[in-house]
């Protein structure tokens, strides 16, 4: 992708990484614009916008880490909340979509003040599974599945990792809901450890990560992704590797909606033609509708 580095860094955007001399991987994002219009396209509540945005940049992360630009990496969460499900599709181009099962709940805050993020997705004994599905063209997908840790985003991708993956990895994100349900904060890290990283590596993560805030804190005190992950990795050589722009992006369009029409088959079709019956097609992604008035279906036959 050809684009301009510092222009990049004033919007959405993530960073990949690395530090002591290639035994620590990292990625961070920051992706305020993209979770508002997530926000604004499903009207979600204060506590969706929190979850579902935790997720998309958790999937803009996991997306960037694929090498193959034709890979979609689709994160699926199951809980006893009452949010029901969250899904998010990511690629390895910065770009992602998502939608909450139920996008309007709302909860009171939880004792610390805070949204009642892990209530609203896991319900109140934290149940449900997380699974992570790798599409790759021309193969079967394959997908992994852990249960809930808390329903909290971070602390499930977190454990998936480590269950599933087998990496030890920290992942932190956040989402800063304003008092007006606009979004004025959202960003988050990954942080991973290679193969045979040396003791010393891990005891001086292990101390950045106890004191560190939340993200939406450093984000609120103006760091940026590279800034984030200088914070998380001091002392260990951080080296930036790359920036590419984030963004949500669905890629539904009405000619895509046409194949789904024509999916229902000639009679089908044909039937609702004699009927006097439109089409509509809905997207879950990004809320579009598109419709189709029973002349356009008997154009479409032709």
């Amino acid at each position: 992708m050809n684009f301009n580095v510092e222009a990049v860094r004033l919007g959405d955007h993530i960073v990949r990484g690395t530090a002591a001399d290639g035994q620590v991987r990292a990625f961070a994002v920051t992706a305020r614009a993209s979770v508002q219009e997530l926000h604004e396209r499903h009207q979600t509540s204060p506590v969706v916008s929190a979850a579902l945005g935790r997720l998309l940049m958790a999937g803009m992360m996991m997306g960037a880490m694929s090498k193959n630009d034709d890979e979609l990496i689709t994160l699926v969460i199951r809980g006893e909340g009452p949010v029901g499900g969250l899904t998010v599709t990511a690629n390895n181009r910065g770009q992602a979509k998502g939608f909450a099962n139920h996008p309007h709940v709302w909860l009171p805050l939880n004792s610390a003040g805070k949204l009642s993020v892990g209530e609203a997705v896991a319900g109140e004994n934290h149940m449900g599974t997380l699974s992570v599905v790798h599409d790759l063209p021309g193969m079967e997908p394959y997908s992994s599945e852990v249960p809930l840790v808390s329903g909290e985003i971070g602390d499930d991708l977190t454990y998936y990792f480590a269950a599933s993956d087998q990496v030890p990895t920290s992942l932190g994100v956040g989402v800063l809901v304003d008092t007006d349900q606009s979004i004025r904060q959202a960003g988050g890290f990954i942080v991973q450890l290679m193969p045979g990283c040396e003791d010393a590596v891990v005891d001086r993560l292990e101390k950045n990560l106890a004191g560190t805030h939340s993200v939406t804190d450093l984000l609120e005190e103006g760091l940026k992704p590279t800034d984030v992950l200088r914070h998380v990795l001091d002392g260990l050589s951080y080296q930036e590797l790359d920036v590419m722009p984030a963004e949500f992006h669905c890629g539904c369009n009405r000619e895509r909606a046409t194949r789904v029409v024509l999916a229902l088959g000639r009679a089908e079709l044909e039937d609702m033609i004699s009927k006097d019956e439109p089409a509509d097609v809905y997207c879950h992604f990004c809320g579009e509708h598109y419709h189709f008035e029973p002349n356009e279906l008997r154009d479409l036959l032709r």
